[in-house]
């Protein structure tokens, strides 16, 4: 039987940085995945992280030819009227997923890890104490067992190790369901016209839409993120395509995904265990997006467990427990106040989207600069007062409803108590439980995008 430092179950791009962080500093890793070499990232063809974030977190860089598609620095968001365009600057990178999570796995490889490939976890081995100390998986019809001081799952939205927790082992063991997650359809398209081709970005929160370059100089991606299903993502864009005018094109294909959107797990550590990347819910409130999200946490946790590992400390919850704490601080309360507020002020007609669009409430270019880069959304009283005003004109005008008003000043308090609620995140498992049970309650008062999604339908047929 082989033993380990860490085995990590999923070697997409979390599992794949993981596990070289971990070998490249002397320790010993087993990274698996149920996918054989020839499938493995194939969820798309391509995916974006910027530019900065491949730098932070020294990823290798794509290369023209083989896992590189594209690069852009433009942006903007407009309204559900397509108009008062909010500009942005990111310097992104597109790569092909195959390829790229094909060049981070050889990147593991290299540091020392060992890759498994058509490895699919079958279940966890326990100590006798109860603790886990191990993994069982299996390879060609044979099954493998092999220990480890900790497993990882990163198995992205299955979160296959997370779900086989014991009831009561410290994490959380929810399966990610339909109204927990976003249903993704990217129409690969080719313009008619050169005067429509593309140089950068351009989203429709509203209608959770966006256009982006693709490989294809004259084409584009469109795409679409919804609740409940593949088919009422569809419907959605349909209500995009009637009101947003689209240049001539064709479709050439189409993709479909999934990614996570709900609240991460409250600890993602346990004896012996961590969450990670999608397993754990670790994606943008605003966007979806992942990557760089995903290895925040996961550099936090290379940090402190390559020190227990060389103090020669148990990788036990309560030693662990500092990658909750350091994870809430550097990303997750903003996080967790970002999901409040874009949740419940989701449901507008889309004539109030324009007029929120048009007066710069919630919808301008140094509120959406913070969300795209995670950090909280912090208003000056004079700014809360130009709000306030906006607002009131919209209602004399008959351009908001009041029950709009009323819904986004919940949202914006819900952000200010749940952001509150993880500032007080306790220092160590002591506190945890009484801390879960207000938070228990922080949440219940939120209203979820799933709940909003159905308003909105209700409402304006959206």
């Amino acid at each position: 039987m082989s033993a380990y430092d860490a085995i990590i179950v999923g070697a997409a791009t979390t599992g794949s940085w993981f596990a070289h962080a971990l070998a490249a500093r002397g320790h010993s890793v087993l990274l698996i995945d149920r996918a054989d070499e020839e499938h493995i990232g194939t969820k798309y063809d391509i995916y974006h992280v910027s530019k900065r974030d491949l730098d932070r977190f020294g990823l290798p860089l794509p290369v023209k030819g083989e896992d590189w598609a594209f690069e852009f620095d433009e942006g903007e968001n407009r309204s559900a009227l397509d108009r008062y365009p909010k500009r942005s600057r990111e310097h992104i990178v597109g790569m092909h997923m195959h390829p790229h999570v094909l060049r981070l796995n050889r990147w593991a490889a290299e540091a020392g890890a060992e890759l498994v490939y058509g490895a699919s976890f079958r279940g966890l081995e326990f100590d006798e104490a109860g603790k886990i100390c191990g993994v069982r998986y299996e390879k060609d019809g044979q099954t493998v067992t092999a220990r480890a001081g900790l497993v990882a799952d990163c198995s992205g939205i299955p979160s296959v190790v997370r779900t086989a927790l014991p009831e009561g082992y410290g994490v959380e063991t929810f399966p990610i369901g339909p109204e927990n997650m976003f249903y993704v359809n990217l129409r690969y398209v080719r313009f008619h016209d050169p005067k429509d081709y593309i140089r950068g970005q351009c989203s429709w929160a509203y209608y959770k839409t966006w256009r982006a370059p693709q490989p294809d100089p004259a084409g584009a991606i469109l795409g679409v993120g919804a609740n409940f299903s593949h088919e009422y993502a569809d419907e959605v864009y349909g209500h995009f395509a009637k009101a947003v005018k689209l240049p001539a094109h064709t479709v050439e294909r189409i993709e479909r995904g999934v990614t996570p959107y709900r609240r991460p797990p409250y600890s993602m550590v346990a004896d012996g265990f961590i969450a990670m990347g999608d397993a754990a819910c670790l994606t943008k409130p605003t966007c979806g997006e992942g990557v760089a999200s995903s290895l925040v946490q996961a550099e936090v946790a290379v940090d402190v467990m390559d020190g227990l590992l060389r103090a020669g400390k148990p990788l036990s919850r309560a030693n662990l427990w500092p990658v909750n704490k350091r994870y809430v601080e550097a990303q997750g309360r903003e996080f967790a106040s970002q999901m409040a507020i874009v949740s419940e002020a989701a449901a507008t007609s889309p004539a109030e989207n324009d007029f929120l669009f048009e007066h710069d409430i919630v919808f301008n270019e140094k509120t959406l600069q913070a969300m795209a880069e995670g950090k909280e959304l912090k208003l000056s009283p004079g700014e809360i007062a130009r709000i306030g005003g906006c607002m009131a004109l919209g209602v004399v005008t008959g351009k908001v409803r009041l029950k709009t008003i009323r819904r986004l000043l919940k949202a914006l308090a819900d952000g200010g108590r749940i952001s509150s609620v993880y500032a007080d995140y306790p220092d160590s498992p002591e506190g945890f439980d009484a801390w879960a049970r207000r938070a228990d309650r922080a949440w219940a008062s939120c209203g979820s995008m799933a709940e909003a999604a159905r308003a909105a339908e209700e409402e304006f047929g959206k």
